[in-house]
């Protein structure tokens, strides 16, 4: 069974067996389209293709370990380059997921024993490595509180737990925003211009809407006892919008195409330092600020 997703200029098509196929989740569901046996035929060399498939035991990594996170590493094998998700400091042997990639060539092993029922969308998120393929797309995966204001979008971003949530909510009370995305949006370049979208990652926030909107402005937010703001730019701008980018530092290919991205970013959409109060008068301010503009 195949599905078709697409999201901030990505493609996907998911192909997994029958009896593990997922029910779409909250926030892979928004993101579906389901083209024409003859139009995803036509135009399948712009699908990113995944195919997942079940096995006893991972395939061994065959080339150099390139990267070790949290949770996953990452090898290049050449042609390929393939993440095991679930491994741990020493060795990738306790993985239960090989994630290989080639251009737009994707195969998904999943070891059988630790998916009796069917694959979660969870699972599917998790494998897809969406930080590269929106990288690719001239965007980037940006942390952030997303909203839709007056049909402009406006993205709040700032260290976990400073209070992105809490300005996309006082906008949504005070103002009649509607909140799109409460944990992740993208940012992508498109002709000259900068546009938000909505991507299927929502974290806790459950928010998860597919939406594309001009974006008005990116906003840098800190705790402070009275409310301030004011405009950065040059190299500051782009530490601040870098400081939220998803990307993956031992590419070097995506490290230069976030990079672009950022610059032409921050010469393009106005960046606020917003240190504040979490009450209306952190929605004034940005609103006078915007006025400027």
């Amino acid at each position: 069974m195949k599905k078709y997703y697409q999201f901030a200029g990505v493609d996907l098509m998911i192909e997994i067996p029958d009896h593990k196929m997922y029910t779409d989740a909250r926030d892979l569901a928004p993101f579906e389209v389901e083209p024409t046996a003859g139009a995803a035929l036509s135009n399948r060399s712009r699908f990113h293709t995944f195919r997942y498939e079940m096995v006893e035991e991972l395939t061994p990594p065959s080339g150099t370990c390139i990267a070790l996170e949290p949770g996953f590493r990452v090898y290049d094998e050449g042609e390929w380059s393939a993440r095991y998700i679930g491994s741990v400091q020493d060795s990738w042997e306790p993985a239960y997921m090989r994630a290989a990639h080639r251009g737009r060539e994707h195969v998904v092993q999943l070891k059988a024993s630790q998916y009796a029922g069917e694959v979660g969308t969870h699972t599917v998120l998790g494998s897809i490595a969406a930080e590269h393929l929106v990288a690719g797309a001239n965007g980037v995966i940006f942390h952030s509180s997303y909203i839709d204001w007056q049909g402009k979008g406006i993205l709040f971003t700032a260290p976990s737990g400073t209070g992105k949530s809490t300005q996309a909510e006082l906008w949504r009370s005070l103002r009649g925003a509607e909140i799109i995305n409460g944990d992740r949006s993208a940012i992508r370049v498109v002709d000259g211009m900068v546009f938000a979208e909505g991507v299927p990652f929502s974290g806790s926030s459950q928010i998860c809407v597919n939406r594309t909107l001009p974006l008005a402005a990116i906003v840098y937010l800190a705790q402070a006892p009275e409310t301030t703001i004011r405009q950065l730019r040059g190299y500051e701008a782009f530490f601040r919008i870098w400081e939220g980018c998803s990307v993956n530092t031992w590419d070097e290919e995506d490290m230069r195409l976030v990079s672009e991205t950022v610059q032409k970013v921050s010469a393009t959409v106005p960046v606020f330092y917003l240190a504040c109060t979490p009450d209306e008068s952190a929605v004034i301010a940005l609103e006078q600020a915007l006025e400027w503009e």
